[in-house]
């Protein structure tokens, strides 16, 4: 019997399962093969499952009884309504259960919140699972604790919670039992902190590492395998080379660091460091130089910088088991935050928001191919911010509280003159070009309305919702005022990093402006007033 002639003359099962071994770019490609491929791609829910998996940058999830046609359903539902802001319920929760007290430690990962309060002595960790589109419900849990906590930081899917106390020790636990981690040698890490009083801490989880930024009478980083126990990296003291303000996960070996005394985001790889033996040496931050540092923009000599931080999405080790499919990790946006004063503190900047993908950052971890040149060690702006980086002063209510950043979308709060209304944003640096004109589609289960132009928002019934690709550049003009506050660079800061930008008004109260953070199924919004009189704290959960 004579075998099939062409590829095409296989059986449709075989091309199917051919194509299925491509990334999305590949499969997109080969619809231009001929007709015959188009159709049988445009027709097979796997092979467009697939490539919009990779357009909108997730990650399929473990099998969970849906089919793959039900999978394909709820990702463009789940695209459709981020890029319209089309949640399907505004669910109110119960704000002292939930609200953080500053500087009381919160957080917020995998659809659950966690805060720590102090009420006469007592010191709780609340627990509120957070409701979905499919389930509205919410859980509030909560436990004593027998220390006062400064931070903490959880990974759902390694039931992970460190927690930093006041005393500066660091504590491993179970995320659902609050005892010493199954998993971890030394329920304690640190025994004692660093000297002088704690002003500013952050703890970041990746994978079988934590790292911890702290500053005390100096800055101090530490990183640890809270398996085995063990510091890996030990920074500590006025002879730290850098100015650490904020840290940020690339992935489980890679992370960048904040350094505010060169103005500089600086790359650091653990690939070459014993990160898992029990028995490892710490080594001293100092001893392990960059990948790269780029620079940021350059500012007048009677500046510096007095804030630096950084954002990103946490790092889980493990795709979430309840989620039919997860964001890429590789693909996630970092945030950094930016602002100046004049040396004498009478001139302060205006405060900056700067964007860039961690895949770019990421980049400078490439090995060379044959031929290729080295990249540069220290890398000017002027060679890499431009095009892949966006800067901008906006009126933006600066973020009060933590993760409003998710994947590759941001959400802030915006000013505006309108009255018992909140004006929100969310910017999406995924800017695929078929994700825009599927904002623009109807639906028929949309209950929101995309106008062609902001303005519209401003005298409709708070259903409009406005939809703007952003790619031209932004500029900073160099030594000039915007209101009351300065831009102290030397030149005009110009960058272009494209992102899709939905804008639409909530209501609400206009005594407070709302903050929110958000996770990749929901918008948390939290609006926090004055302490005189009886609380009229509010926190809504917009599902989507």
């Amino acid at each position: 019997m004579p075998g099939p002639k062409s590829f095409l003359d296989l059986p449709r099962e075989l091309l199917v399962e051919v194509l299925t071994h491509l990334d999305h770019v590949q499969i997109t490609r080969a619809k231009r093969i001929c007709a015959a491929v188009k159709s049988l791609i445009e027709g097979n829910a796997i092979l467009l499952y697939r490539i919009e998996l990779g357009i909108e940058g997730y990650l399929d999830g473990p099998p969970q009884g849906l089919c793959t046609s039900d999978r394909l359903k709820q990702l463009q539902d789940r695209r459709d309504r981020w890029l319209r802001l089309d949640w399907s319920h505004v669910i109110p929760l119960t704000p002292r259960a939930v609200i953080p007290q500053s500087p009381l430690p919160y957080e917020c990962q995998d659809g659950t919140f966690m805060n720590v309060k102090k009420h006469d002595g007592q010191v709780t960790i609340n627990k509120t699972v957070l409701p979905n589109k499919m389930d509205t419900n919410v859980e509030y849990v909560s436990h004593g604790l027998q220390v006062d906590a400064l931070d903490i930081t959880t990974d759902s899917t390694q039931d992970l919670l460190v927690l930093l106390d006041i005393r500066g020790r660091v504590h491993v636990w179970s995320l659902s039992t609050y005892t010493a981690h199954p998993r971890a040698t030394q329920a304690i890490l640190r025994q004692q902190g660093v000297h002088g009083h704690l002003q500013i801490t952050a703890l970041y989880i990746a994978h079988d590492l934590v790292a911890l930024v702290e500053w005390s009478d100096c800055v101090c980083v530490t990183i640890w395998n809270w398996q085995t126990g063990r510091t890996i990296i030990s920074a500590e003291g006025t002879t730290l080379s850098y100015l650490a303000t904020g840290l940020a996960w690339l992935s489980s070996r890679t992370f960048v660091l904040a350094d505010a005394s060169r103005g500089e985001l600086a790359i650091f790889s653990l690939h070459d460091v014993d990160c898992t033996s029990p028995n490892v040496t710490p080594i001293h931050l100092n001893d392990l130089p960059p990948c790269t540092r780029l620079q940021l923009p350059r500012i007048d000599r009677g500046w510096h910088i007095s804030h630096f931080q950084l954002d990103t999405t946490p790092l889980s080790a493990e795709l979430p088991r309840d989620r039919p499919f997860s964001i890429n990790p590789d693909l996630n946006i970092v945030v950094f935050t930016l602002q100046f004063v004049t040396h004498n503190h009478r001139q302060m900047s205006s405060r900056y928001m700067g964007f860039v993908h961690s895949r770019f950052l990421m980049s400078y971890m490439t090995p060379l191919t044959e031929g290729e040149q080295p990249k540069r060690n220290v890398v000017p702006w002027k060679d890499w911010g431009p095009k892949h980086s966006r800067i901008m002063t906006r009126c933006i209510a600066s973020a009060a509280f933590a993760r409003y950043v998710y994947g590759q979308k941001v959400v802030y709060s915006r000013s505006h003159p309108i009255p018992a209304k909140q004006l929100i944003s969310v910017y999406d640096f995924n800017v695929h070009p078929t994700r825009l004109p599927a904002a623009a589609l109807t639906h028929s289960e949309a209950r929101v309305q995309v106008v062609e132009r902001e303005a519209r928002l401003h005298g409709g019934d708070g259903t409009e919702v406005y939809v703007e690709l952003v790619d031209e550049a932004t500029v900073i003009k160099r030594d000039s005022q915007s209101q009351l506050q300065y831009h102290p660079f030397v030149q005009d800061v110009v960058s272009g990093l494209p992102y899709i930008e939905t804008t639409r008004f909530v209501e609400g109260p206009p005594q407070k402006r709302a903050q929110f953070m958000m996770d990749e199924e929901r918008l948390i919004e939290l609006r926090l007033y004055g302490e005189e009189g009886p609380s009229t704290d509010t926190v809504r959960v917009y599902t989507l």
